[in-house]
């Protein structure tokens, strides 16, 4: 058994019951802890070792080569290998051009990154899934300051509310162990143990939305109003998870009243919904839909198109009964007529 000082025990111990009281973790499961080598997912593994000592479950660990820091994130990967070597984990390593990604698709480059990791996330569900009696979990290093980033990124794109609670403890195979700690407290307790960590050169750069309302918003915000917001927007965006979950289960009861044998949607049990519920509803399906059929996590369905879709409904129902169609992001096309709202490929249309 290890030993900790007073400071470092307290804070394991709060992470432990932040993983008992959400069911997290059981002895019969594989954990495989995403490591990208920064202050995070480093603090993440040194809990999981810890608690692998209170509960005997499978550890790993796997890392991404972005390729976008050629020479930088060569030495994120050798810092990564060399501490998983001297902590005897098991260690999955990937190489994906993001750059190349995201030219080729058209997308951000964090967007792609995303892509890629979601990707190598589930392979390695499948992989694992087939040798272990339990469940197999993949843990991220997300914060609470991520938590907060996140928010403000989705309040920006006009998610709603929805969008307040979308970084949750748990969410399907995906566990967030060290989401309701502050990153001050990661570094507090990295310093006093003296875990070394790489320092991510994506992180210091404002060209990233994510880094610009880091470093520049929440500063200036918390100057200007006397006291830390993130601390006021994170009580905010628990009290937001709450509603959401009562919420989603009301969607969720409507989508099964409203789904049709063939896969579609019915538009007239769609048609007079309350507009909260109806585009929950409507959420739900599109996502529901790219996770079949893309094997997707990531529909980023926006607002606007819930809001244009939902208004098509009630006019094919109640107006013209004329077709419409709306185009949705990978080359998705919903068709709403007098009945149904259907999906279908984009080149199916043409």
């Amino acid at each position: 058994m290890s030993s900790y000082s007073r400071s470092s025990y307290n804070f394991l111990n709060s992470l432990r019951e932040t993983v008992e009281r959400d069911r997290l973790i059981s002895p019969a499961d594989h954990i495989v802890c995403a490591l990208s080598g920064g202050l995070d997912s480093v603090m993440l593994l040194f809990f999981l070792l810890y608690y692998r000592e209170q509960l005997d479950f499978k550890l790993t660990a796997c890392h991404l080569h972005h390729g976008i820091r050629s020479v930088t994130a060569d030495e994120d990967e050798s810092f990564v290998r060399e501490l998983c070597l001297r902590k005897g984990i098991h260690l999955d390593v990937r190489h994906i051009d993001v750059p190349g990604l995201a030219q080729e698709e058209k997308l951000s480059l964090e967007t792609a990154g995303r892509m890629a990791r979601h990707e190598f996330f589930r392979d390695l569900i499948k992989e694992y899934s087939q040798s272990t009696t339990g469940s197999c979990r993949i843990a991220l290093a997300h914060h609470a300051d991520d938590a907060v980033e996140t928010f403000l990124l989705n309040l920006g794109r006009g998610s709603g509310s929805r969008g307040a609670g979308s970084m949750r403890v748990a969410d399907g195979y995906i566990i967030r162990p060290l989401l309701e700690t502050r990153e001050a407290d990661l570094k507090e307790i990295a310093l006093a143990e003296n875990i070394a960590w790489q320092e991510d050169e994506t992180n210091l750069s404002d060209d990233f939305l994510r880094n610009r309302i880091r470093h520049r918003l929440l500063p200036l915000w918390s100057e200007l109003v006397d006291y830390d917001v993130s601390r006021v927007l994170l009580r905010y965006i628990a009290t937001a998870r709450e509603d959401e979950d009562y919420l989603s289960s009301l969607a969720e009861n409507v989508l099964k009243a409203a789904q049709l044998p063939d896969g579609s949607l019915s538009t007239v049990v769609m048609a007079d919904l309350n507009p909260s519920i109806q585009k929950r509803s409507l959420l739900l399906y599109l996502e529901n839909y790219y996770k079949d059929e893309l094997d997707t996590e990531q529909a980023d369905i926006s607002s606007a198109h819930l809001t244009a879709v939902c208004e098509s409904i009630k006019e094919a129902v109640h107006g013209d009964k004329r077709q419409r169609r709306h185009y949705l992001p990978q080359a998705r096309v919903a068709e709403v007529s007098e009945s149904r709202i259907l999906l279908l490929k984009k080149e199916r249309l043409c």
